[in-house]
């Protein structure tokens, strides 16, 4: 089985790639998390050509088998519909020469207004269908994260039957998230079947020394691949980040839409 996590969000800063890089983590840890089925194979997308800190150098390696996950890392620029369908032949010849028993997961870390400019896409449909497309909205403190996510359901209705909220605590408690407690937006989805996930904040500057590193190499190696060595408590404060973050975010995985949240009309 196949499902695609879409990580998008509406400017940058928010945390898109931050976000993408902890849920790729999580999916290779399928067994730590008790995952519903562990997973076999994953593709890591870095979608965003002027911001690479998901597959640009010191990312996500081209080939890698962690636990017994083979891990793909693919840097491919969308900012058109165009090449999201160039973007989706390419995934689509990864995917099918993967067994049709094994499970298997693509991570997408979207640039900002990418997802808005592809779900106006008619041709995009059969490809979001084809990668059982879930939604991941990395939500910022501000009015315009909530009003740039309900204008992606506005225009893409169908394929926003599921999704997931992230709050990146980085940018505050879930208090500071004013605008998105008090909209009708989140009313709307939540009545309809999404889900909501707070991201546990990673020390800052560990973080900063990490870079682009992927959280599993930075904690095996004990360095970032810039050749920053991290201390104990810099290690400490990764571990810490990972099995947190790692339980929350395995909800993606565990959760499973009732049938009358499937069958909900649009959100308004």
């Amino acid at each position: 089985m196949i499902k695609t996590y879409f990580v998008d969000g509406d400017k940058g800063g928010v945390g898109k790639s931050f976000a993408a890089r902890a849920i790729a983590d999580m999916l290779m840890q399928s067994t730590r998390f008790n995952l519903p089925k562990p997973i076999n194979r994953l593709l890591v997308v870095d979608a965003d050509e002027s911001n690479q800190d998901v597959c640009g150098a010191g990312g996500f390696p081209k080939l890698e088998t962690i636990n017994t996950c083979e891990v793909i890392g693919k840097f491919y620029p969308i900012s058109s519909p165009e090449q999201w369908v160039k973007v989706g032949d390419e995934v689509f010849d990864i995917v099918q020469q993967w067994n049709d028993t094994d499970e298997c997961r693509v991570v997408f870390s979207l640039p900002a207004g990418a997802g808005l400019a592809i779900a106006k896409a008619a041709e995009v449909t059969a490809v979001m269908t084809a990668l059982n497309a879930v939604h991941v909205w990395v939500m910022g403190t501000d009015a315009g994260s909530v009003e740039q996510l309900q204008a992606r359901i506005s225009a893409f209705p169908s394929f926003y039957r599921q999704g997931f909220v992230i709050r990146n605590l980085r940018h505050g408690v879930k208090e500071d998230f004013t605008h998105w407690e008090r909209s009708v937006t989140r009313d709307a989805v939540l009545d309809w079947g999404w889900q909501e996930i707070d991201l546990p904040v990673l020390t800052p500057s560990v973080a900063v020394n990490l870079a682009r590193t992927p959280l599993h190499i930075a904690e095996r190696d004990k360095a970032s691949t810039t050749g920053k060595k991290l201390g104990m408590g810099s290690l400490v404060s990764l571990k810490t980040f990972r099995g947190v973050a790692g339980d929350r975010l395995a909800e993606l995985e565990r959760y499973v839409p009732k049938a009358e949240d499937l069958d909900a009309g649009d959100p308004a």
